[in-house]
């Protein structure tokens, strides 16, 4: 299939189209997308005749191309999201078409630096490929599991991986995967400090893409090439491949491969010491690793341009780019990264391992069962002593929480009732109006009604998953693992993710924390709240008003706050903030809520060892604060559960 460039804002226009338009405007954006991206080459497999396809799987494609498209345009965050879309809707029996979601999910997380999401994804794929019999899976699977292994330092299991990738395409072949995997390989041997290898791989793969007339292909071997000639301090040479690779790039509008083409020409300028040229070429690639989020590279740019900056003379950037670059890459290699990749590794790998361990444990139960068995006789003869005051002690407690249940289920149910059933009623009498009389209703009202009823729709939304949250809390089924998390990143994404409801009432939000601020805590919980009290601060604050989210790190322990200047509480509704019995407030639109999201941000803070608390004056605002511990040993010592 010839691969065509489809123009952006073609896809933009017709995408919403697709996710605004009625069912009919739906349908024909959905067809136009699906052709539109087996133009561009971005499905794995053949799709299927309109005529078979039903409409989830219809929506299915539509979401697995836009996560390709926005992957090829390096918009990884937006590929994890329609990635994720897609692997929802993709159906049961066509494990291909399941794989395909698994692959571009498992590129969005590696480029994105979500390293144990990565291998995750590649090992779901590499199963299917195992299950099918099928080469092309299982290479394309062992690519990926090498590509993170890579990142993460492990380059003796990278290259394992991928040496048996290039065996499989050696057999199948097929020249253009085997290029592929032939440029990873280079990568790895050159990492392992075996540059003779690296570059008979690459020359490989070059040759290769220029007999198929694979253009861009060929810029990126050249780009591996230049790393090899780096290496060997090879300038001159380095630099003329790398300028023959960015000329190819920015013409075909690869962003992730410019950005590196771009540190690599950098690089060399910066040895031959033309300063001004290798400046301007850093400063450009950190820009657009900015832009698209491509933090794996966004640290080794700033180590490029501290160097240059210390070369130069210019210390006090030398230094600032220094702590950047360190801190970044701290926080892509931090140890518990790697203690869950070794988790995945394990699962993976050694299986037959597993089997002899388990053989074994076998084995020593048989030895020791005699020992066993009237080590159970003394115990359970300690138990019969005490059972009676044990089992009044347990009666007493069960009672005591079986009362505190039901006093959750009254409250709960009462919610439910009040919250849920008014606005589901709501919506059947404006849809049984509407039905009734449509004709007879002008263009006007029916936005304005069609507006109400996305409107309840989205407040429905809001109840019905913080009612999830608060349940899997209640029940247990909230597993909340912590990690190193980037507050700054936390809060950037969840301004954007606010911004629109927030535009609605022309209201400003502003941060005062634009570089890096590390917290140790779960990275979905700091999402649900930061996001839940945004949400509020827009409800309650007046057209035109703004908001602020104040930053503050301490010795150990860094706090986030969310200032609004709207209705503010009285001291009724402060007494109430964190319990069952919270009084619903309209919002100064009269927008409404269940006031279970507090709630359940105060559930998911005490889950992570973190305080939220709150400051409100009726008629002048709120305050709302997040304290978080600021790394493991803080986590462990002052937050203690």
């Amino acid at each position: 299939m010839p691969v065509v460039m489809v123009a952006q804002a073609d896809v933009d226009s017709l995408f919403r189209q697709f996710e605004n338009g009625g069912k009919g405007r739906k349908a024909e954006s959905a067809k136009q997308l699906v052709r539109l991206f087996e133009q561009e080459g971005l499905y794995d497999h053949p799709v299927p005749d309109e005529r078979n396809r039903d409409n989830p799987f219809g929506e299915m494609l539509v979401w697995l191309g836009m996560g390709n498209h926005e992957l090829d345009n390096g918009n990884y965050v937006r590929a994890v999201e329609m990635g994720r879309k897609a692997e929802e809707l993709a159906p049961g029996d066509s494990l291909r078409w399941l794989a395909s979601c698994y692959e571009l999910l498992d590129a969005a997380y590696l480029w994105q630096g979500d390293y144990p999401k990565s291998i995750e994804y590649a090992q779901k794929d590499y199963e299917i490929g195992e299950r099918l019999g099928d080469d092309k899976t299982r290479s394309t699977a062992l690519n990926a599991l090498a590509a993170a292994y890579c990142y993460t330092r492990l380059y003796d299991k990278a290259l394992n991986y991928i040496d048996r990738a290039v065996e499989i395409e050696r057999k199948g072949h097929d020249d253009k995967a085997l290029s592929i995997r032939l440029g990873l390989r280079c990568e790895i041997l050159l990492l392992l400090n075996r540059p003779a290898e690296a570059l008979e791989a690459i020359g490989e793969a070059i040759d290769i893409d220029r007999r198929a007339g694979r253009v861009e292909k060929v810029a990126i071997r050249l780009s591996q090439k230049a790393d090899i000639l780096a290496n060997q301090e090879q300038w001159e040479e380095c630099r003329a491949t790398c300028q023959e690779a960015l000329a190819i790039f920015q013409q075909t509008g690869n962003i992730k491969e410019k950005i590196i083409a771009l540190k690599q020409l950098g690089g060399c300028e910066t040895a031959l010491k033309l300063y001004d040229s290798a400046e301007t070429h850093l400063l450009e690639s950190e820009r657009l690793c900015l832009e698209t989020g491509f933090l794996p590279q966004l640290w080794r740019v700033r180590k490029h341009l501290s160097g240059l900056y210390k070369e130069t003379g210019q210390y006090q950037k030398a230094f600032e780019y220094l702590e950047l670059s360190t801190a970044l890459n701290d926080s892509l290699q931090e140890e518990r990264q790697q203690k869950i990749i070794g988790e995945y590794q394990t699962r993976f790998e050694l299986k037959e391992k597993e089997q002899e361990l388990e053989a074994q444990r076998d084995a020593n139960r048989n030895r020791n069962i005699l020992s066993i068995t009237l080590l159970i006789i003394a115990i359970l003869a300690a138990i019969l002593a005490f059972s009676g005051y044990k089992l009044a002690q347990i009666r007493k407690k069960r009672n005591a929480e079986l009362a505190s249940m039901n006093f959750i289920k009254d409250q709960f149910f009462a919610l439910i009732s009040h919250d849920l059933k008014n606005p589901v009623r709501a919506q059947t009498q404006l849809l049984g109006y509407l039905s009734a009389h449509y004709d007879e209703v002008d263009d006007s009202t029916k936005k304005k009604q069609i507006q109400a009823l996305k409107e309840s729709g989205d407040r429905l939304s809001e109840l019905l998953t913080n009612l999830l949250d608060w349940a899997r809390i209640q029940t247990g089924q909230a597993n909340y693992i912590p990690m190193r998390v980037d507050l700054a990143a936390v809060i950037r994404r969840n301004m954007q993710l606010t911004q629109p409801i927030a535009n609605d009432k022309q209201i400003t939000i502003t941060s005062n924390l634009e570089a890096p601020c590390y917290v140790f805590t779960n990275l979905n919980a700091a999402d649900t709240i930061l996001r839940n009290l945004l949400s509020n601060a827009v409800k309650f604050s007046h057209q035109g008003g703004t908001i602020e989210i104040v930053t503050k790190p301490m010795e150990e322990s860094v706090s986030v706050s969310v200032v609004d200047h709207g209705i503010g509480m009285s001291e009724a509704q402060k007494e109430s903030v964190f319990n069952m019995r919270r009084l619903t407030t309209l919002g100064t639109k009269e927008e409404t809520g269940t006031g279970l999201g507090l709630l359940v941000c105060k559930n998911m803070a005490d889950n992570v060892h973190g305080f939220l608390t709150f400051e409100s004056v009726e008629g002048q605002g709120s305050t709302f604060t997040l304290t978080l511990p600021a790394d493991e040993h803080a986590y462990d010592r002052l937050w203690t559960k």
